[in-house]
């Protein structure tokens, strides 16, 4: 239930702005609006105080009448600044003729806040007349006890895969040093985390090591106590029920000394457990072993230095081969079966849990081509839709309940994208911090606290990572499709988001994904969320045109925070009517008429706008542009230009891609002002070049941006020459790409004297290069990690002795003519090689004598 935490926390920070920045047009209604944001507060610490006693159902119906009065009220405030919006946008005339119709706004708001405030009141009345105060958070123990058990059954039947891990495991138990080590397993909930641990458990070898054997579950409602006397029964002591907790560890301590013991510690859910039991174990320097299986992987770094086991999903032929055991119990499938039977388990996406459970369903079904054809393609529903499958839902759900406050409205926003899509990491982050996900932390921005909330979900092993950045960041995730459910299931009771199905609950977040009858929605008068602040278009651009898109969202949705994406680039002057808006995405091709009229300027919210527009040269932003002082992200395609001649400075920028820049011939320089995003951290620019630029000024084909003092990632096309400025690139660079590099020698030497830089690519013309010699004098290049050069018409790469000390990885592509690069591989930090297309340093590789020690990948 902890959205209601995050409606509350959004809400006071857009009543704390409203007060600062609409004063002149509360009068009447401010005192109200004041104590509205004191009753919102006091809830706040209700919400947070009760965090841990949402188990019960009374304190649960409580934060969801909270969560009800929030949206109502952020309702009433939304609405009154759109009519705000409204109303300044008129003329001095039509102003006058509408103050009766102002008078009566702030009266309803009064009205309004009078209502909530009483609502709110009712809330805290009920808390005392029902003793939620008092309400502690037990859980029904039978019922959670039922599900263990049931959980057991699913899991500890069959396994499948995991044999390279169950090998490493079984030596990290029996062999090693002396002292006490903890080994631990980690992965989402059902992947098979308590099958393996059991099967370690039951092995021989680990059976005859170990002269003492404990296994107990911890699961989310821990109690140190009862973990005693759980360990302490196992072994056969005799036990007191009056014995303190100290007593208790006193006997177990005493029992376990000078005995060689494995203690299994299935499903730990927080790191602060461990650091409770750890003193529970002496270490009798004998090889005795702590085996945990959590779904949480800082409880395992918590826990030991020892690298965790990750479990990984299920592979095809895994995957086909544990529903082949659990549906036929030994007898052979038919072959006619065996197609649908290998589509069927596909379905689950590698996950043990639901190909179990599924294939219990299938075994109780006749065994025919057609009952199990209609499980194809339709896997997840199908888990969904039988009573004896929620075992699967509740142990997914397990990890959801058990996220803190932050993070719960941050996974559930995974819900709003399609099966099986591979998410940009930055677009999440940036949508995050448009939504008002993310908690200010001191000084720290908000795009690098998103980045740690999404590596915790990692961690929580409810993300998969699809790819990495090279500085080991992410960048796409993706989401299994039963958490995805979790997701939208969740939601739906939270009001957070739906995809289009109706429109049943008002959510606050609307996701149209193409499908069969994805155009109903749009072009018919079914109800719609109207108090809806995000709607999400994913595989909708072929059936719809901007115009129709445009005008369905302005009729129905008038306080909008998020749209993405439109599917056309031709932006409608009443696009100013979304005062609300902070993330807008467009992609399409280039329209004749003009892509942004001048009243997107009026959307002073806007933190994030991304206009992928193809086709697009020479074309400028209105010159407005430069009043929208939230604005953090402009993602431009190429051909955009600023408008360098407007007043204002982007304080607030963070992120520029792309930004065309051309040669002013007049001043022999280009037209790029630095000052007007002085905080800029990534900048990605294209620079055209003219080709009758005069001879003798070729160093004047490179801009100047020393004065982007933050500026971290730099990614410049069209470079061409890079001589003559060693103050061009600033300082904190830490990523650099050049692309169409020319004197790449000349490049490198500048490049070098960089401190900080960590990644360098560069790309040169191809064969429009003279062949040349690289020279990385003494102390060039002091944080180099990674380097990537292709399309470089390179003999050799000498290099001093002092030079680039921290290189790791080296990245060689379509070099034809680099021949040899013996001080460059020499480096002993070097981890890994990759060759491509570079056939003389190919051959060279390859007759390398003896082991080269880095790892080598060579493709011709």
């Amino acid at each position: 239930m902890a959205i209601a935490d995050s409606v509350v926390n959004f809400l006071l920070k857009n009543l704390f702005d409203l007060l600062k920045e609409e004063a002149n047009f509360l009068a009447g209604v401010e005192d109200k609006v004041n104590l509205l944001h004191d009753e919102l507060s006091f809830i706040n610490i209700f919400l947070e105080s009760s965090a841990e006693k949402r188990k019960d159902k009374i304190v649960n119906e409580v934060v969801r009448q909270i969560r009800d009065v929030a949206y109502e009220a952020e309702d009433t405030i939304d609405h009154f600044i759109y009519n705000v919006a409204k109303h300044r946008r008129r003329s001095a005339i039509r102003r006058m003729f509408h103050l009766p119709c102002n008078t009566l706004m702030l009266r309803n708001v009064g009205k309004n806040i009078v209502g909530i405030k009483e609502k709110i009141e009712e809330i805290y009345k009920n808390r005392e007349r029902y003793g939620i105060e008092r309400v502690e958070a037990s859980g029904n123990a039978v019922e959670e006890e039922a599900m263990h058990r049931r959980r057991r059954e699913v899991e500890e039947d069959d396994v499948v895969g995991f044999f390279h891990d169950s090998t490493t495991l079984v030596k990290q138990l029996t062999e090693g040093n002396l002292k006490l080590d903890v080994i631990s397993i980690i992965g989402m909930g059902g992947l098979g985390k308590t099958t393996l641990a059991r099967k370690i458990y039951n092995n021989l070898l680990v059976k005859r090591h170990f002269n003492c054997h404990v296994w107990v579950c911890v699961s989310q409602d821990f109690r140190s106590r009862e973990l005693l006397l759980q360990i302490l029964k196992q072994l056969g002591m005799g036990l007191h029920e009056d014995m303190s907790e100290d007593e208790l560890k006193k006997q177990l301590v005493r029992c376990l000394r000078g005995r060689r013991f494995l203690v299994v510690l299935d499903d730990i859910w927080r790191a602060e457990v461990w650091d409770e039991v750890r003193s529970m174990f002496p270490d009798n320097s004998n090889g005795s072993r702590i085996l945990i299986t959590s779904r949480n992987k800082e409880v395992a770094l918590n826990a030991s230095h020892t690298a965790p086991c990750d479990l990984p999903f299920l592979n095809k032929n895994e995957s086909w081969e544990l529903f082949r055991k659990k549906v036929f119990r030994g007898e052979t499938c038919p072959p006619e079966l065996e197609t649908l039977g290998r589509q069927i388990a596909e379905g689950c996406r590698g996950l043990p849990l639901s190909i179990v459970v599924l294939a219990g369903r299938l075994r109780k079904m006749d065994k025919s081509m057609h009952i199990w054809s209609k499980f194809v393609g339709d896997v997840t529903s199908l888990l969904n839709s039988y009573e004896d499958t929620i075992i699967c839902q509740k142990i997914l759900s397990l990890s959801y309940t058990d996220l803190p406050g932050y993070l719960k409205p941050c996974f559930l926003y995974f819900g709003i994208y399609p099966e099986d899509f591979e998410i940009q990491v930055s677009r999440l982050i940036d949508l995050w911090v448009a939504e008002g996900f993310i908690q200010r932390t001191n000084n720290r921005l908000p795009e690098d606290v998103a980045e740690l909330y999404l590596e915790e979900l990692i961690d929580r092993s409810l993300i998969q990572v699809a790819h990495r950045r090279i500085d080991g960041g992410v960048k796409t995730c993706r989401i299994h499709d039963l958490l995805r459910d979790l997701c939208i299931s969740e939601s739906a009771e939270e009001k957070f988001l739906e995809v289009h199905s109706g429109y049943r609950n008002n959510s606050r977040r609307l996701s149209i994904i193409q499908g069969n009858d994805t155009r109903r929605y749009m072009s018919s008068n079914l109800p719609v969320p109207k108090n809806a602040r995000s709607v999400f278009f994913f595989g909708t651009h072929r059936l719809y045109g901007s115009c129709v898109t445009w005008k369905w969202l302005k009729e129905n949705f008038k306080l909008l925070r998020v749209i993405d994406y439109v599917s056309d680039s031709v932006v409608p002057k009443s696009i100013e009517t979304f005062i609300h808006l902070r993330y807008l995405r467009i992609e399409g091709p280039i329209p004749n008429n003009l892509v942004f009229p001048d009243s997107i300027c009026n959307l002073t919210n806007l933190v994030t706008l991304w206009a992928n527009i193809l086709g697009a040269s020479n074309k400028y932003l209105p010159k407005g542009i430069f009043k929208l002082q939230r604005l953090r992200n402009l993602y431009l395609s190429e051909g955009w230009s600023l408008p360098w001649d407007s007043e204002g400075v982007l304080w607030n920028l963070q992120v520029l891609s792309i930004l065309t820049i051309n040669y002013d011939p007049k001043n022999r320089s280009f037209l790029v002002v630095p000052e007007k995003f002085p905080n800029l951290r990534h900048l990605k620019m294209l620079i055209y070049r003219p080709s009758t630029l005069e001879a003798g000024h070729e160093e004047d084909s490179f801009p100047s941006l020393h004065h982007l003092a933050h500026l971290e990632t730099l990614k410049i096309l069209n470079c061409r020459m890079l001589v003559g400025y060693p103050n061009s690139i600033p300082s904190t660079v830490t990523k650099l790409t050049l692309q169409r590099v020319e004197r790449v020698d000349a490049c490198v030497a500048e490049l070098g004297k960089l401190p900080n830089l960590r990644i360098l690519k560069l790309q040169g013309l191809g064969y429009e290069n003279q062949n040349v010699s690289i020279h990385v004098i003494a102390h060039s290049f002091p944080q180099l990690q990674f380097l990537k050069l292709w399309d470089l018409s390179i003999e050799e790469w000498r290099k001093e002795t002092s030079a680039m000390p921290r290189l790791t990885h080296l990245v060689i592509n379509r070099c034809h003519e680099f021949t040899s690069s013996p001080e460059l591989l020499s480096c002993t930090t070097l981890q890994s090689v990759k060759v491509f297309q570079s056939p003389r340093l190919a051959r060279m590789l390859r007759n390398l004598p003896g082991e080269v020690g880095f790892t080598l990948l060579i493709n011709d």
